[in-house]
């Protein structure tokens, strides 16, 4: 069994308690292609069986968030599964927002959130703070590509953000309101898309447990150019040898009896392949 499940996470567990129900249910390898937080739903991809070796894949892929700011409180979580630690009487209106958000639609520096899976000196940065320790976490380069707001209610704000991998929507939130001189707590989370998977793919886990869930084909997810190769060439690649072809440089799906045998590499006309995704028939 090899593949990609997209599963439509519910706010309340966290990614690894998913993957965790995936591999019980399918009894294969897996593992997820990007974490959300408890709080968050919505898309998270996991790959299963030899899907796994496909990582690297996933790594910088772009996401689209729809997310839920109340603007005039924080928490020490930035979520509203904190404590509030701030309260502000202010009134924000939504052309303050409008007028600061072209600020971040670019390249931007993130401090992540101090309740995050960001790894410091080997813990993780949430362990550090629910023992009452400040971790030094560093700043980091993310880019936002889009930004929209609108308002739900007052001080209740909605962004719709498209943005690159390793952005913490929390974060971005907070920053936000800092920049109209306030605070603010993120309270909703949807996790609309991250790189090829979409919410309009996704399962629920009740549906993977019922057998009704659609597993993706590798080459339904991942866009290379197509290679058929005889049984001779098949076995040759497969053994690690390098071959001479005539294929154009890049990578590519590699296929034998219309059976994927993985993801081959050309460098200057020399073949190898790069992953290997043979499955023997059972």
């Amino acid at each position: 069994m090899t593949g990609f499940y997209v599963i439509n996470k519910p706010t309340g567990t966290n990614s690894t308690k998913v993957v965790s129900k995936i591999k019980h249910i399918t009894k294969e390898k897996c593992g997820h292609l990007g974490t959300l937080d408890p709080l968050a739903s919505g898309v998270l991809p996991v790959a299963v069986g030899k899907a796994t070796k496909l990582f690297d894949y996933f790594l910088n892929k772009d996401k689209k968030y729809y997310a839920i700011g109340l603007f005039g409180a924080e928490t020490d979580t930035l979520d509203s599964d904190g404590k509030i630690i701030k309260r502000q009487n202010i009134k924000i209106e939504k052309s303050q927002i409008d007028a600061v958000l072209p600020q971040f639609v670019h390249k931007i520096k993130q401090i992540p959130p101090l309740y995050s899976a960001i790894k410091v000196d080997g813990k993780r940065a949430y362990d550090i703070a629910r023992e009452g320790k400040e971790a030094a976490i560093e700043s980091r380069e993310v880019e936002i590509f889009n930004l929209s707001v609108e308002q739900k209610d007052t001080n209740l704000f909605a962004f719709n953000i498209h943005c690159s991998s390793g952005t913490y929507v929390r974060t971005l939130i907070s920053d936000i309101a800092k920049s109209v001189g306030t605070v603010a707590t993120t309270v909703c989370i949807i996790r609309e898309s991250s790189g090829p998977f979409t919410l309009d793919m996704s399962n629920t886990i009740e549906e993977v447990e019922n057998g009704n869930a659609k597993l993706y084909a590798i080459d339904e997810i991942i866009d290379l150019d197509k290679k058929f190769v005889d049984n001779i060439t098949a076995k040759r690649l497969l053994s690690g040898q390098t071959l001479i072809t005539n294929y154009e440089s890049g990578d590519m799906l590699v296929y034998s009896d219309n059976k994927l045998l993985g993801i081959a590499q050309t460098t200057n006309r020399h073949t190898k392949l790069k992953i290997n995704m043979w499955e023997e028939d059972k």
